[in-house]
């Protein structure tokens, strides 16, 4: 996607999988990271935060980053405030990211109110030695077209949305503003009627394909590592580049090329229910540039089996070019994604919510005991997260 942005009230807003206004350096996980999600009823839904952490949890599985949601409907910064020493202080976090703004505006039109909580928030967070993270509120989905967002809701989130930007500046903080992206994102799509594609959910809590668009958005505002890896082959076997990945067992015969894959880390995972929202932003895609091209075969079109399964047909000249892989529907890459995807709404709903629960009622039986299943549930996750070996087929579609 190009570059192209529109200047609103002096904040340049790109487009929606752009690199959102951030100060540098851009967020950085390390070994032994927590991450807490702190917000709203948004949040609480735990879908674009629980697709924010399948992508980190992917892309460094060496690391074995864990992430606690933390979101609680109605919640406004004095909220957050009010419950911070056990709902966020109290998993130890070394970073906590802050989504708040869709309730906050209930207070009018001047955001001074809204900044100071912030304020509050940040240093709050700093004094715990935990690194902010300040995102923007979600627009509201209830206008026909991006000029015409009828909610006055959605029309003072962008001025709250100006005034964090300019607070996290000042902090130094790392920002993420996904409302300008996505009110232009949701705003055209729902302008042509005929093709606008469902976001599901209601015109404040989209579902799972909107909050795909919200996780891609905020994820590009991170500036996020976009690479998984690559490798090319020519048709005649020859491996001629593997960069994060292992291609071994090379099969070249009677027009069908077969090797076996092993990566570093995977692809974003991407869960099936989300699917739609790879038509409504395509860009998604970019977030996760798993490679292949294969050089030297004839033309026309090509099945490409992952584990025997049919996981998707491409030209050969879509391979020639290099394709991605990362959203491919079908066959162990996919259904690996919604796996992964699904373990981690286990975590961060009822075993998250528990230990929550605890912590608040200081209870320290029930808090070991809600400790002790996150931990094993974090066991299996990070083992989920490591790349397996997959063994792929490319053969002339003809030949099925």
């Amino acid at each position: 996607m190009s570059a192209k942005g529109l200047l609103v009230g002096g904040l340049l807003v790109l487009g929606a999988i752009s690199t959102a206004m951030a100060a540098e350096p851009a967020l950085k996980l390390k070994e032994g990271d927590l991450w807490v999600m702190a917000g709203d009823s948004i949040t609480a839904q735990r879908q674009h935060s629980n697709y924010i952490e399948a992508f980190f949890r992917t892309r460094y599985p060496g690391l074995k980053p864990q992430f606690r949601n933390s979101g609680i409907g109605g919640n406004t910064t004095a909220s957050v405030l009010a419950r911070f020493d056990y709902d966020l202080a109290a998993f130890k976090p070394t970073i906590i990211s802050i989504e708040l703004g869709m309730n906050d505006v209930g207070a009018g039109d001047d955001p001074a109110k809204y900044v100071a909580g912030m304020q509050k928030l940040i240093d709050q967070i700093r004094a715990v030695k935990a690194t902010p993270v300040l995102i923007s509120s979600s627009p509201v989905n209830d206008g026909s077209k991006l000029d015409d967002w009828k909610g006055d809701r959605c029309r003072r989130i962008h001025p709250y949305t100006l005034a964090l930007a300019k607070l996290a500046e000042e902090n130094k903080v790392l920002f993420v503003d996904q409302y300008h992206p996505l009110l232009a994102q949701w705003g055209n799509n729902k302008a042509d009627a005929e093709k606008a594609i469902n976001l599901e959910g209601d015109p404040v809590h989209p579902g799972p394909t909107g909050q795909l668009t919200m996780a891609a958005t905020i994820l590009a505002g991170l500036g996020v590592d976009r690479e998984v890896s690559s490798a090319t082959l020519k048709a005649d076997g020859t491996v001629e580049e593997a960069k994060g990945c292992k291609i071994s067992d090379v099969k070249a015969a009677g027009g069908v090329l077969s090797f076996t894959r092993l990566d570093e880390r995977s692809p974003w995972p991407i869960h099936a229910k989300c699917r739609n929202a790879l038509k409504l932003m395509p860009e998604i895609a970019d977030l996760s540039r798993y490679m292949l091209k294969v050089t030297g075969l004839p033309a026309g079109d090509y099945v490409v089996l992952t584990n025997g399964t049919e996981a998707a047909q491409v030209t050969a000249e879509q391979l020639a070019a290099g394709w991605n892989m990362s959203t491919v529907a079908s066959g162990i890459i996919a259904e690996r994604g919604t796996k992964l995807v699904d373990q981690i709404g286990q975590l961060q709903g009822p075993l998250n919510n528990a230990w929550r629960a605890a912590s608040k009622a200081k209870d320290s039986a029930k808090l070991a005991e809600a400790q002790a299943a996150i931990d094993a549930a974090e066991t299996a996750l990070a083992a989920a997260c490591q790349p397996v070996a997959i063994q792929f087929e490319i053969r002339p579609a003809a030949s099925r």
